[in-house]
């Protein structure tokens, strides 16, 4: 492994900050650490867990709102939160197996749509959502039901699915 250690902040132009700040606390349970200006904030930072490393005695693992159009440190450095094209394909967190159930009827009474996976390759599971901004978020923890064996035979499976896959859109 390289020198990062972990990751320390995830940050998203928001077109609707107040919103997106609801649904993180409310739905994924991050607490608001601070936001500026404190009555009308275009930034707002949510701590998603603490860091057990010297930046995280200060510094928790952080998602960061922003309003590209209203802050001033942003405007006119980022595509407005309106009219942007990114490549953002999903942000992932860790949760415990334990939760995972719990988790996807807590989704469901919050009338959040989920959808499920399983992947064997990587003795994995998760569940896929949006946020109210169209970002897509996935809950993913490890799955004990898939044995080693089983995770050898499904990463051959799956190598094989992708590929056959590539060679279907790629053969004129």
């Amino acid at each position: 492994m390289g020198a990062i250690r972990s990751v320390a902040e995830v940050v998203l132009n928001a077109h609707d900050i107040h919103l997106l700040s609801k649904f993180y606390h409310e739905v994924m349970g991050f607490s608001v650490l601070s936001q500026y200006p404190k009555q009308h904030p275009t930034i707002i930072f949510l701590e998603i867990a603490k860091l057990d490393s010297p930046l995280g005695k200060a510094h928790p693992q952080m998602l960061v709102l922003i309003d590209p159009d209203r802050h001033p440190s942003a405007r006119g450095k980022f595509d407005s939160a309106v009219e942007r094209s990114f490549t953002l394909n999903h942000l992932a967190f860790e949760i415990d197996e334990s939760d995972y159930e719990s988790e996807i009827v807590r989704l469901a009474s919050l009338g959040v749509t989920t959808t499920l996976a399983e992947f064997g390759h990587a003795r994995a599971k998760a569940i896929f959502f949006q946020d109210p901004e169209g970002n897509r978020l996935e809950l993913i923890c490890h799955d004990s039901s898939v044995s080693e064996d089983d995770a050898i035979e499904a990463d051959k499976e799956t190598d094989r699915q992708i590929q056959a896959a590539i060679d279907r859109y790629e053969s004129p």
